[in-house]
């Protein structure tokens, strides 16, 4: 595989090639547009810049999850189901921060999002267990009653 590296100097860019073998953060960045280089991965290898680009992209991500979660929580027709998987997405949230970015996220940002999602499963949790109640009342009511399906 070929590697190349973009030099800038002053007003001049120059695109070198050459033998990488720094690791670094990878990935795919989604550049669309006419006229530019494919670019197939991107390497970073400045931890300052990979931090920076990380906790971009884990605020988006946790926001997405955030929201979801606080519709899960205050809709009063929510399922277990929908709560399970709300719960199952933060789980892979939490996972994705502890394991793949763990060497390049600051070990205090990694715990403010970690603070963040434990107060979340905790709230979706208590949701979990609220759901299972109702469910149980439910069902002893309609036996009482003696109606079965």
């Amino acid at each position: 595989m070929e590697y190349y590296v973009i030099k800038k100097r002053n007003k001049n860019k120059k695109l070198g090639k050459f033998n990488f073998e720094e690791k670094g953060y990878v990935f795919k960045p989604n550049i669309k547009s006419n006229g530019l280089i494919e670019i197939t991965s991107l390497s970073i290898t400045n931890p300052v810049i990979t931090n920076s680009i990380l906790k971009k992209k884990c605020d988006k991500s946790f926001r997405k999850l955030a929201s979801m979660i606080l519709k899960v929580l205050k809709e009063e027709d929510t399922s277990t189901g929908e709560a399970m998987i709300a719960l199952n997405e933060l789980e892979k949230e939490k996972i994705v921060l502890q394991r793949k970015y763990k060497e390049y996220i600051e070990k205090e940002e990694q715990e403010k999002y970690l603070k963040r999602i434990k107060v979340l499963e905790n709230e979706l949790k208590e949701k979990i267990m609220l759901l299972n109640l109702q469910q149980k009342r439910y069902y002893e009511e309609n036996l009482e009653k003696g109606h079965s399906r």
